[in-house]
């Protein structure tokens, strides 16, 4: 619980009390709770719960702490830790940057499985309005946005991939690098919206798989530096984002009249 701007001693001292036993309550909360056995955080054991799990769909409170972890593999989705800012664009398949929030949101985080056979989104998007009563409607808006163009051609960074053939991507990105192995070329445009949290629309006309290696100066992912990714993108890739005003698909979430 974040308390600001205490006023006076009195003040102070019930937040610490309060503070204290929020604490205490929470933590026997979680010692007696019992997860769902698909509650797991690291990726490898979200992917196997996926495959070995029976098909349902759910969303509890997190057992862990806030880490928007998400997994999804052929429509099926499994989440831990996420707010409903990123629960709600997973059920509806968008951009958590183009939703267009008409309510507030429950400050809580979640964990998820929905991995039926087919229409795990839709019926995402049930349990959500089921439990959060909200719903979420795509409309055609005006919004700032980003133009990813291209500034020269055959740059060295955009390689061919090595396993041309294959259908399996390799991607892989933290504090100053992305790196990728034969992924569609839209994967690092989304990575790109990812990164700037404002709609990216890919303008290049560039398709297909491509291997790509960026690194650039940043700290840690407190400390971006899009300045720097800037210069690395049009360096390597040729490729130069520039700002501009765009109508485009977004999701808006209300709250459900029924």
């Amino acid at each position: 619980m974040a308390w600001t701007k205490a006023k006076t001693a009195i003040v102070s001292s019930m937040v610490v009390l309060l503070a204290a036993g929020t604490t205490t309550i929470t933590v026997k909360e979680i010692r007696g709770h019992h997860p769902y056995a698909w509650q797991v955080q690291d990726y490898g054991a979200r992917k196997t719960m996926l495959e070995r799990t029976p098909p349902q769909v759910k969303i509890v409170p997190t057992i862990f702490p806030p880490n928007d972890g998400y997994t999804g593999i052929n429509g099926r989705m499994l989440g831990t830790g996420l707010s409903l800012r990123t629960l709600l664009p997973a059920a509806y398949n968008i951009s958590r940057y183009r939703m267009v929030l008409n309510t507030e949101l429950p400050e809580q985080n979640y964990d998820f499985i929905a991995n039926l056979g087919e229409g795990n989104d839709v019926a995402l998007q049930r349990e959500i309005k089921k439990q959060f009563h909200l719903v979420g409607k795509t409309e055609t808006r005006e919004t700032d946005v980003l133009l990813l163009t291209t500034k020269h051609r055959n740059a060295p960074g955009l390689k061919s991939p090595a396993a041309a053939h294959s259908q399996s991507s390799n991607i892989n990105n933290g504090p100053g690098f992305y790196k990728c192995s034969n992924a569609p070329f839209a994967f690092f445009a989304g990575f790109l919206e990812y990164y700037s949290e404002i709609p990216v629309i890919d303008r290049t006309g560039i398709e297909g798989r491509f291997d790509i290696d960026l690194k650039w100066d940043e700290r840690d992912g407190q400390h971006r530096n899009p300045e720097g990714l800037k210069q690395i993108l049009l360096d390597q890739l040729g490729l130069e984002l520039v700002p501009g005003r765009e109508s485009i698909e977004m999701l808006v979430v209300e709250k459900s009249p029924n």
